[in-house]
């Protein structure tokens, strides 16, 4: 009998699972794809624009590896989770307390958007560490070449007309960035990334490239801030990769230390002999710090915070409320918020502002996020087990995460999504490296409820996308606003404030509710009631901002109701004293209400800017003496 010929299949190829290409996408898009993400019609070009980007990404991701994480995820909530989450759930409980609505879940949703990302990324790591690591390392790679080369022909530009001088830098337009300091500080994180993944590739001329790139970059840019964050971060690796590794230990004894003292001995000898002769010398000098304004007007800040954290000490004044109630202890002593309208909508101090929004209560579990991290990274550096390649990750994490709370003492990077979206994966990759300590301790298995866990995460994103949208809506509307305002077309600025109010975006960017835009339009319109009743909606949302208070109180005035104006223009001076407007319209209002002598003995505390330096500041007093002169000669008429 014939028989069949048995056929061999030929072994093929294996080929990429389509949940593996979801993963690689995901990682991708939160990464590289967020950080680049920009929309330039809106106010501030990132923020509103990134925190739906990565909202619509993460729920997407959520849909299309639903089945995925059903059967395979990790649905146990370990220790860190859990702690994380109490701090998204003391976000949710502070709406409830917080001035302002709209404000406190754009807030309170960014902490959701960290905790997705985490565990999103926790679970990637789970499920395939070398895809992973792949993909994270080949983001970090085209996030550096392409930021650094967008800063390299920003740099060169400015550097060619006005040298590297930090105001002219300050000043620049940082279109991927908030500002200066913000893109120093993205930078900063790159180059902890590149050095995080060098031992999983060749250490050529690219790796070497991007990190002397990163490196230069930072030190051009002038952001005492990183410099420092920088300095800690090196102390943090170097002593303890020698404590660790005595291969190690000759490479730093015999090498890395003496180049430091050497490096240590030409800048102080630098500082020495130009340490205040340049823009660069200055910033590098970390003497120059304690006395330039910046610094005066951190601590000047800070102190006012103080006053206002003695006053909300357990549960604080509520998600996103702190930029509203801090004018409440009084701008006096601030120059430039005095003199310059400069408004502070941050406190450049994340703990102090989270001790502010969140009481003592928040503080602490925001310490301890930190804290747990920090010993869960440490006791795995300790652990006989531990091998080379993962001792160097867990220190360029601890390095990466000191540097992060080195300079959330000095900035605000809670509010950029790009950071949170850095502080994620180290926290997720820290966890990953540490999950035989986390699976030790306490924690919550969650795999009855699991698809009523992503059902509550699709619900969050969705109510994320709402917000994002509509606050994209209201900063397209709001530039509209504003280009209306500088042309006085008041119909226009009426209807595009109407616009740009929604019930997720009330404020524009330096916490004036759009309610005032609507009375400034009416109030020129001479429409007064109308006017009367825009700046009280705006005055509701904002109680402290003395502009609008002052707005406020001058259209009471235009319908007549001077014994309403009267109190408030006395709260816009308790706010801030040197407001000479405030001062005069006073004075007028008196005058107007039939009281001469009080409206004299306003007149008299009016002054004038004491040693004028611009040109500015002499026609302010110039102005300012011509309207006391023309009022006192009304008023001594009567």
């Amino acid at each position: 009998m014939r028989q069949s010929k048995k056929t061999i299949p030929i072994p093929t190829a294996p080929t990429q699972t389509s949940g593996v290409f979801v993963w690689r996408v995901l990682l991708w898009l939160i990464f590289a794809g967020n950080s680049l993400f920009f929309l330039p019609q809106c106010l501030d070009r990132s923020l509103a624009p990134r925190f739906f980007f990565l909202s619509a990404v993460l729920l997407s991701a959520i849909f299309l590896i639903w089945k995925a994480l059903i059967e395979k995820a990790d649905w146990r909530l370990q220790g860190f989770d859990l702690l994380l989450l109490a701090w998204y759930g003391l976000h949710l409980a502070s709406i409830g307390w917080a001035l302002s609505w709209s404000e406190a879940v754009f807030y309170t949703q960014k902490v959701l958007l960290l905790w997705l990302t985490y565990w999103l990324v926790r679970q990637s790591f789970r499920s395939d560490e070398n895809t992973t690591r792949t993909t994270l390392r080949q983001a970090t790679t085209l996030l550096t070449f392409a930021v650094s080369g967008i800063l390299l022909v920003q740099l060169g530009l400015v550097a060619a007309e006005h040298g590297l001088d930090n105001e002219r830098l300050y000043a620049l337009d940082w279109f991927l960035f908030g500002n200066k300091s913000l893109a120093t500080e993205f930078l900063f994180f790159l180059l902890i990334f590149n050095v995080l993944f060098w031992s999983d590739k060749a250490r050529n001329w690219a790796s070497w490239l991007s990190v002397a790139l990163l490196t230069a970059l930072i030190l051009l840019l002038q952001t005492r801030t990183v410099y420092l964050a920088l300095a800690a971060g090196a102390l943090v690796y170097f002593p303890l990769k020698a404590f660790w590794e005595p291969d190690f230990a000759k490479v730093f004894r015999k090498k890395i230390l003496p180049v430091g003292f050497v490096a240590l001995g030409l800048l102080g000898g630098f500082l020495a002999l130009k340490g205040t002769g340049s823009s660069l010398a200055e910033r590098l000098n970390p003497l120059t710090y304690l006395e330039s304004a910046t610094a005066n007007e951190r601590r000047f800040v800070w102190y006012k915070t103080d006053l206002l954290n003695a006053d909300h000490f357990w549960l604080g004044v509520g998600s996103g409320s702190w930029k509203f109630w801090f004018p409440s202890k009084s701008i006096e002593g601030g120059y430039r918020l005095q003199e310059q309208n400069v408004v502070f909508t941050r406190a450049h101090n994340d703990y102090l502002e989270v001790r502010a929004e969140m009481g003592i209560v928040g503080v602490t579990l925001f310490c301890a996020v930190f804290g747990a991290i920090f010993l869960a990274i440490f006791w795995k550096l300790q652990r006989p087990e531990t091998d080379a390649k993962t001792r160097h990750e867990l220190l360029v994490l601890a390095a990466g995460l000191l540097g992060y709370c080195v300079i959330q003492y000095f900035d605000f990077p809670r509010e950029r999504i790009e950071m949170q979206v850095f502080l994620a994966i180290l926290f997720a990759f820290s966890v990953f490296h540490t999950r035989d300590l986390w699976s030790q301790m306490p924690g919550i298995f969650i795999g009855k409820f699991k698809s009523g866990f992503l059902l509550l995460a699709v619900g969050g994103l969705l109510f994320n996308l709402a917000i994002g949208w509509n606050r994209i809506q209201g900063e397209i509307h709001n530039v509209r606003m504003m280009q209306a305002l500088i042309k006085r077309n008041f119909p226009k600025l009426l209807a595009e404030a109407r616009a740009a109010k929604n019930r997720f975006y009330e404020y524009n960017d330096v916490a004036i509710p759009l309610d005032w835009y609507e009375g400034v339009a009416f109030y020129q319109m001479n429409q007064p009631e109308k006017s009367v009743e825009a700046f009280e909606r705006a005055y509701r949302l904002n109680p402290w901002s003395f502009q609008v208070i002052n707005n406020y109180a001058s259209a009471l005035v235009q319908a007549k109701r001077f014994s309403d104006a009267i109190p408030l223009y006395e709260k816009v001076l308790a706010i801030n004293p040197r407001y000479e407007d405030g001062k005069y319209n006073l004075a007028y209002t008196w005058y107007l209400a039939g009281d001469n002598l009080k409206a004299l003995d306003w007149l008299a505390r009016m002054d004038t800017v004491a040693n004028p330096r611009t040109e500015k500041e002499r026609q302010k007093n110039a102005s300012m003496q011509q309207q006391k002169t023309e009022l006192q000669k009304l008023i001594e008429s009567r």
